[in-house]
């Protein structure tokens, strides 16, 4: 009987996964004793590069994160202004 009110809710759309393109680039530790690690993190969408973060755990790192600048969208990376991306002249 606990179920009865989903009877006339309306269904909601499953959830979209969020794209991990932020992957394990550099792992090291922060000491001698090898107690904290940190990593660098690269998207391979927008090339964005993190600086030394602290790592959590292998299994966590493997899966990988978020992208802060594109979200790991292609559309939202903003092309760069060099002369390589323009027609010749």
């Amino acid at each position: 009987m606990a179920k009865q009110l989903d009877m006339f809710r309306p269904t909601r759309a499953p959830a979209k996964p969020k794209p991990r393109t932020l992957h394990v680039a550099d792992a090291g530790t922060a000491d001698g004793a090898g107690r904290y690690g940190v990593v660098t993190l690269r998207c391979g969408v927008c090339d964005h590069e993190t600086g030394w973060l602290p790592a959590r755990s292998p299994a966590v790192e493997e899966k990988g994160r978020v992208c802060p600048k594109c979200k790991g969208n292609p559309a939202n990376v903003k092309p760069r202004g060099g002369t390589a991306d323009k027609e010749p002249s």
